[in-house]
């Protein structure tokens, strides 16, 4: 079986949004050419080839020569699919797959109405498409997969592997390539679930190459096109210049348990408590939460700035109120864009806002399609109207009306549709519980035919302060250190910091930004002592951490 290698370069800008790294060194070796040396280290000889717009070849070129790889220009534009993988990938960039609508990592350097037009140039029997900045490629798991492709070629037309982003690219026969490049649609498609032609998960078929289980466990991007990525692939490769998979793995996986960054990866920011399902049973609302805010414009301000610091973090618009319900959401939202455009870098910044959709508007819908907000997550919880009262309206039904909700946000598609917008994506949010759990299935298959994602989550009774109605407790049994406090953060819309989103009353804050900036607090002495005592198993140093159930959740 002939296999021949591709990766698509820019010099520009990466898939994400990001400046591109390709020149840029590690330890004295570009980028780029670090990952075409590790493609050369096959046992299973694969000719390389570049592919780079036809305005970069002159750029491009030396930073290739003497490594054996082939320069291929090409012209045309990005896939039509581009910005919506970027968005949708935004959430999920330390795992190969968990984006929004079934993004996979192989969406953001798999085109293949390109690997199409090499392949009529270079036929072969498969390509072998890897990102063009993975300086830590394992060339034994290349050899690996293409072994099992020769093996199931009959039954295989591709195969992939659960190892993180960078370590390992997508292998596809001919007929593969060529098919969707005639449909044109990104690869993570054929991972999707698909409620009308099931089937069963590709992970548990001879297509899914078998990693090592510190590979499969661990998480952590290793493709250089983010400052956090950059510094994790540096450190890496400091500490084990020439380490194999299971080396790799087992570094990610202990870095994932320990390591904090310089800021918070992700920042809830609460722009107002006031909402419109205050006696809701799904969610802290109303009379459950002490009133605040709302945040101002300058509060947010600061934040961004801070956050733009690093070009993937993630900020969420929600809290325990509905962000619409901000009386400058419009200021506040263009106030987030221009202070991310004004850093005057590229960059892969996500914001995505919660809301219950109730005050959606002609005017709010521009908004969020002109600020570039990524996602829209509402929060619905039923399938069908009566539901949908009782749970968010109990005593008044009529205050809670899904009809119109949902014509909301047909009104949302329609108008994103006319602007050629893929943003923001919308993403219907059920929260499983004793009340709705029958109507699950429906709900999560109904908007996967209807929108093409949806959210389920399970139910949070935010450490024992609310009744609990979860189904069935999803915490595993034995106790480890929460995951949350090592990445992520609540602001309030009084400009508090608490020590994690369970906090929905504001009485355990660690600082107020009026006092200090989010990185002091995010670094301060009480952040470090909780996370100290929980990586010494120390669990009831802080009163909420005891009862906690979402410990475990990323």
């Amino acid at each position: 079986m002939k296999v021949i290698a591709a990766m698509q370069v820019d010099l520009e800008v990466t898939p994400l949004g990001t400046r591109s790294r390709l020149g840029s060194e590690i330890a004295g070796t570009s980028v780029l050419r670090r990952t075409i040396d590790r493609l050369m280290r096959m046992e299973q000889h694969c000719d390389v080839f570049v592919l780079c717009p036809e305005a970069q070849q002159d750029r491009c070129q030396p930073l290739i020569d003497g490594t054996g790889a082939t320069l291929m220009p090409f012209s045309g534009d990005a896939p039509p699919w581009r910005n919506l993988v970027a968005s949708a990938r935004r959430w999920s960039l330390d795992g190969w797959r968990g984006g929004i609508g079934g993004a996979a990592s192989f969406d953001e350097f798999v085109d293949c109405r390109l690997l199409s037009g090499l392949l009529d140039t270079a036929p072969a029997d498969a390509v072998l498409c890897v990102p063009p900045d993975a300086p830590l490629l394992s060339p034994e798991l290349a050899d690996g997969m293409i072994r099992l492709l020769e093996e199931t070629a009959d039954d295989s037309r591709m195969i992939f592997s659960q190892a993180p982003p960078g370590l390992a690219g997508l292998l596809m026969q001919d007929d593969l390539v060529r098919e969707l490049a005639v449909q044109n649609m990104p690869i993570g498609w054929v991972f999707s679930y698909k409620p009308d032609t099931p089937q069963k998960d590709l992970i548990f078929l001879p297509c899914c190459y078998e990693v090592p289980a510190e590979l499969r466990y661990a998480s952590g991007r290793l493709v250089a096109d983010t400052n956090r990525s950059m510094r994790r692939i540096a450190d890496l490769i400091a500490e084990h210049p020439e380490a194999n998979a299971r080396t790799i793995g087992t570094w990610l996986q202990q870095r994932d348990a320990e390591h904090v960054s310089p800021r918070p990866r992700e920042v809830e920011i609460e722009l107002t408590t006031d909402d419109p399902f205050p006696d809701t049973l799904m969610r802290p609302r109303g009379s459950r939460v002490p009133h605040r805010g709302p945040i101002t414009i300058d509060m947010v301000e600061r934040i961004t700035r801070e956050l733009c610091e690093d070009d993937d973090a993630l900020i969420v618009l929600g809290g325990f109120g509905d962000p619409l319900r901000h009386p400058q959401f419009g200021d506040l939202l263009a106030c987030i864009r221009r202070t991310v455009n004004e850093t005057g870098k590229a960059s892969a910044i996500g914001v995505c806002m919660r809301t219950t959709g109730v005050d959606l508007s002609d005017d709010t819908i521009d908004q969020l399609i002109e600020h570039g907000v990524d996602v829209l997550q509402v929060a619905i919880d039923a399938w069908t109207p009566e539901l949908f009262s009782r749970l968010h309206a109990p005593g008044e039904p009529a205050r809670a009306n899904l009809e119109g909700v949902c014509s909301k946000l047909d009104r949302l598609a329609k108008r994103r549709e006319a602007r050629q917008s893929v943003r923001p994506i919308l993403v219907p949010d059920f929260v499983k519980a004793q009340e709705n759990l029958h109507e699950m299935d429906a709900f999560h298959d109904g908007w996967i035919r209807r929108n093409g994602a949806v959210s389920i989550t399970g139910y949070n009774h935010y450490a024992g302060q609310c009744e609990d109605r979860s189904v069935m407790r999803m915490a595993p049994p034995t106790r480890t250190p929460c995951r949350r406090i090592l990445s992520r953060t609540i602001v309030l819309s009084d400009g508090s910091v608490t020590m994690c989103d369970q906090d929905f009353t504001g009485s355990h804050a660690v600082g107020h930004l009026d006092e200090n900036s989010l990185t002091e607090l995010w670094q301060g002495q009480a952040m470090q002592n909780l996370r100290r005592d929980h990586q010494h198993g120390v669990f009831d140093a802080a009163p909420l951490c005891i009862r906690c159930d979402e410990w475990h959740r990323p």
